[in-house]
């Protein structure tokens, strides 16, 4: 395969992963259609907002950022103003990981301010925070860095699948990492590089 064929797949890969699409759902209560966000990115696409629809982030989320080690390192380099809440920093989307009776979150930075290098490498990498709810509480299941993260249709222990993807050497691969929920939390169940 020529160079400039290896290129335009690669381009082609690219924005079919960071596009955030949205998949329809139907609750099992027969309630109409709810849209929600499965394929999140950290680089901006022009005209499509990075979480389509951004949710508050709920305290018990916060109080578990708090606790996170890059969050307390950023903190001391960017102080909050008063009054500012850790939870402006960052950007939640809803997602359902076990079925529709579950409101899980994806969490990413919101890239609002000074605060989002912390939480972003030159090359585009990026942090991502994803929560599932635990009676009234959210608890972390997995923190993964990467160019962009989906939330797959594939399951283990009952949760769906999550993917990161990481472009290096200047795009010329693309690392894909496969996570699997195993009762308690995300692992790692397999890494590919092409």
């Amino acid at each position: 395969m020529s160079h400039w064929s290896r290129t335009k797949r690669l381009l082609l890969l690219m924005l079919l992963l960071f596009l955030p699409s949205v998949t329809s759902r139907t609750q099992d209560s027969g309630h109409a259609k709810k849209e929600e966000q499965s394929s999140f990115g950290t680089e901006d696409v022009p005209g499509t907002p990075r979480v389509v629809l951004p949710l508050p982030v709920p305290d018990s989320v916060v109080q578990s950022l708090e606790t996170d080690e890059n969050v307390r390192s950023c903190l001391q380099e960017n102080p909050l103003d008063p009054g500012q809440s850790l939870g402006s920093w960052f950007i939640a989307s809803e997602i359902h990981l076990a079925g529709p009776a579950e409101d899980d979150l994806v969490v990413v930075p919101s890239f609002k301010s000074s605060e989002s290098m912390c939480f972003q490498s030159v090359a585009g990498i990026g942090w991502f925070w994803v929560f599932r709810r635990v009676d009234t509480r959210y608890q972390l299941a997995l923190k993964a860095a990467g160019n962009g993260l989906e939330v797959l249709g594939t399951r283990s222990s009952g949760y769906r699948d999550i993917q990161t993807s990481t472009l290096g050497q200047a795009g010329r691969h693309l690392t894909t990492m496969i996570f699997r929920f195993d009762g308690t939390r995300y692992q790692k169940y397999r890494e590919t590089t092409h």
